[in-house]
């Protein structure tokens, strides 16, 4: 797992073939003014999907997890915190990995990061997520951008 400000985003070019167009995108001035939804990136397989939420309690989700994909999490508007936790400290929930999702629907004890306006998380295949959560004990709208680089 990753966590920094965009303009930091440089450092993390190499390492992976991909990341350089995805933060690129990111770093586009036009990715604040894109519709929600799903976004391709380039000919490589990338995409971003476009959100707007409201942020909610903990034990409202799930940790999550996916094998095909790395998601870089971008908060454009809003604070919110994520649980993170180690795939391996986690169990399965209700049902196996999902590959047609590419999700893996997870229970575990999170520990918590925040991410601000600018700020991203780089989530791998080994890193277990709770997305969403409220910061401070308040619900708020987040508008963010998930980019989904295959592994």
């Amino acid at each position: 797992m990753i966590v920094d400000s965009l303009k930091n985003c440089r450092s993390y070019f190499s390492l992976h073939p991909m990341f350089r167009e995805a933060f690129e995108f990111l770093a586009d001035p036009d990715a604040g003014s894109l519709a929600l939804g799903k976004h391709e990136i380039g000919t490589g397989g990338a995409y971003a999907i476009v959100e707007e939420y409201q942020t909610r309690d903990a034990s409202a989700g799930t940790l999550e997890c996916h094998r095909k994909y790395i998601d870089i999490q971008y908060v454009m508007r809003g604070s919110e915190r994520i649980g993170v936790c180690g795939k391996d400290r986690c169990r399965a929930r209700e049902r196996e990995y999902d590959e047609a999702k590419d999700l893996q629907m997870l229970e575990g004890e999170a520990d918590f990061i925040t991410l601000g306006p600018g700020c991203f998380a780089v989530f791998l295949p080994q890193d277990a997520h709770l997305p969403g959560l409220r910061h401070e004990n308040k619900n708020e709208k987040v508008r963010k951008v998930v980019v989904k680089v295959p592994v």
